[in-house]
């Protein structure tokens, strides 16, 4: 019998099994002029949401080194800063609170109180320098910063009257404005009246844009409840559709542990605060922070804490894959190993069911535009389609392609993508203009990313719009090129960008991080992929490294940053001109 999720229709029967009644059924609502399907019990607010945690109050919800915090402890330290915002610091609902940190259990704490009070979350990119969390504070109109000692020492002669909170500091000078201190002497219990509607706007989340100063994506209550509960239905349809085709085992039935995952991507980035964060509050998993990424470790995380899902960029869980084909350990509770952020080479799936059979290989496409939703891809679908970045839910969410002029393109022809659902953002901070050419009248969400939809609503993603290369007339999806790289024994990761050439336009250029023990040459990948694709795609010019690629703070490949030093590289030893 055929999974379900692989047709349109059968995912619609699936959805409309799950939504006929309790916490996900649907209803219809106008949001800003339109019409959306939405899910009828969701709590109207944030503040609502987070009673969720109280339900699975003695669990445990944090473990971050030696220190774990159970449900109702992150809850009732939330609670207190949300009454020392209020109390001590004069913070009123539509006030900003700007923090910025690493991945601490504070980090969680301060965007629960500060949504909990009708105020508005401002999480800033913690990588940031002091020049650009100053444009944030300011942009943002920031009343208050929460900070760790890192970053305030980032921003110490800078807006010298914006209050501050420090967080985990051994500075001296930081001792009255401690995060513990501050804390100290407030009530456990949220004593706000304060009224949150479904559309108030609960955060502003700056994009990681490579060029420019970034966009404040302003997000709702209503939208970002939205995500987890998109993800929750997604799931559950999943588990559905596994049962009826006869796929559930009686080892993926009731275990005797808690569900847990791993925090390895940063949380003021979606995937991190929504996927991850928000999501387990509802559900009751167990979130084990990383102090820093480190495969090894974290692996013996998922062995020690008993980590059932993982998500993270693709390239997290292609070094999981290799550090555990190198130094196994017994992580048979690991379930889902999720990748998101960006493309995920086919050939890394077919690695993971190669080298952990047991756990299903998946991958989410969003925006922060979108509260993370887009489209999903999981499980024995995504090993049928790996090339496919999956699908959206029939009447929760919308995709379409457009071309130049707008118009809507048929299937299996390339053009924009376009998403719409409860969940759009509801506009960029102070910037019409960047609205307006993002989202239009009628909720749709203009993504700048080129794919098409196949005749049973998988999406494929083939570049972003800007990044096409076009060599001598021709075409070019660095993604197909990439993936094709990636299939070669030798090498981890790679990125195809386009440099200039007077003949052509733009020919291609590749970086590929490759194996420690490889010495993989221009001659063997080229000879490599002249069997699997056309001589235009082949890049001209290679550079091999052992390190990483570089990347860009949301976890995405630095592609950017590598084309203008590949393009200086080639004028300097006069490749180009």
């Amino acid at each position: 019998m055929e999974n379900k999720l692989l047709s349109v229709d059968g995912r619609l029967e699936l959805l409309n099994e799950v939504t006929k009644e309790g916490l996900l059924s649907l209803s219809t609502t106008e949001i800003r002029g339109n019409d959306y399907h939405v899910f009828d019990k969701a709590p109207a607010n944030l503040r609502e949401y987070y009673q969720l945690g109280f339900m699975h109050g003695d669990w445990t919800h944090i473990v971050y080194e030696g220190e774990r915090f159970q449900f109702k402890e992150t809850m009732e330290k939330s609670n207190q800063l949300a009454n020392a915002l209020v109390n001590d610091f004069g913070i009123k609902k539509g006030d900003k609170v700007a923090f910025s940190m690493r991945n601490y259990p504070e980090w969680m704490f301060t965007y629960i109180a500060t949504t909990s009070i009708g105020a508005i979350a401002v999480p800033l990119n913690s990588w940031w320098k002091g020049d650009e969390l100053e444009y944030g504070l300011v942009n943002s109109e920031a009343k208050l910063f929460i900070a760790d000692e890192e970053r305030l020492d980032r921003v110490q002669d800078i807006l010298p009257n914006l209050p501050r909170i420090a967080v985990r500091s051994s500075n001296p000078d930081h001792s009255q404005i401690n995060f513990d201190q501050i804390i100290k002497d407030s009530s456990i219990d949220l004593k706000t009246e304060i009224e949150i509607f479904p559309e108030d706007e609960a955060s502003i989340m700056y994009t990681s844009g490579s060029t420019g100063h970034p966009k404040g994506v302003v997000l709702t209550h209503r939208g970002i409840i939205f995500a987890p509960f998109y993800w929750i239905t997604i799931t559950t349809m999943g588990k559905l559709a596994e049962i009826e085709t006869e796929k559930d085992s009686e080892e993926d039935s009731e275990n005797n542990y808690q569900t847990a995952t791993l925090l390895s991507v940063p949380l003021f980035h979606v995937t991190g605060c929504h996927a991850i964060f928000l999501l387990s509050i509802a559900v009751g998993r167990k979130t084990v922070m990383m102090y820093k990424w480190d495969p090894e470790k974290a692996l013996d995380l998922i062995e020690a804490e008993k980590i059932s899902a993982f998500t993270g960029v693709p390239t997290m869980s292609s070094e999981i894959v290799e550090a555990q084909r190198k130094n196994p350990r017994n992580i048979d509770t690991l379930k889902d190993l999720l990748g998101g952020g960006s493309a995920r080479p086919p050939e890394q799936v077919r690695k993971q069911k190669e080298y952990l059979p047991k756990t299903n290989p998946g991958i989410g496409y969003g925006m922060t535009e979108t509260n993370a939703l887009g489209a999903n891809n999981a499980g024995e679908v995504y090993v049928l389609k790996p090339e496919s970045t999956g699908y959206a839910l029939p009447l929760l969410m919308d995709l379409k392609i457009i071309d130049d002029d707008g118009n809507d393109l048929s299937t299996n022809v390339s053009g924009e993508v376009c998403i719409k659902s409860a969940s759009t953002f509801k506009g960029y901070w102070k910037n019409q203009e960047a609205t307006d050419q993002a989202l239009t009248s009628d909720g749709w969400v203009k993504t700048g990313d080129i794919g098409y939809l196949d005749d049973q609503g998988f999406l494929y993603i083939n570049d972003r719009k800007k990044d096409l290369v076009i060599r001598g007339g021709e075409n070019i999806s660095c993604i197909e090129v990439e993936s094709m790289i990636c299939e070669h024994p030798s090498v981890l990761e790679a990125s195809v960008f386009g440099v200039p050439d007077d003949r052509l336009g733009e020919i291609l250029a590749t970086y590929i991080c490759i194996r420690e023990d490889s010495n993989l040459s221009e001659e063997e990948i080229s000879s490599f992929l002249a069997e699997k694709i056309a001589n235009f795609k082949i890049p001209t010019h290679y550079r091999f490294q052992k390190d990483k690629l570089p990347r860009i703070a949301s976890g995405k490949i630095a592609k950017i940053d590598m084309r203008k030093e590949a393009v200086e590289l080639l004028k300097s030893n006069g490749s180009i001109k």
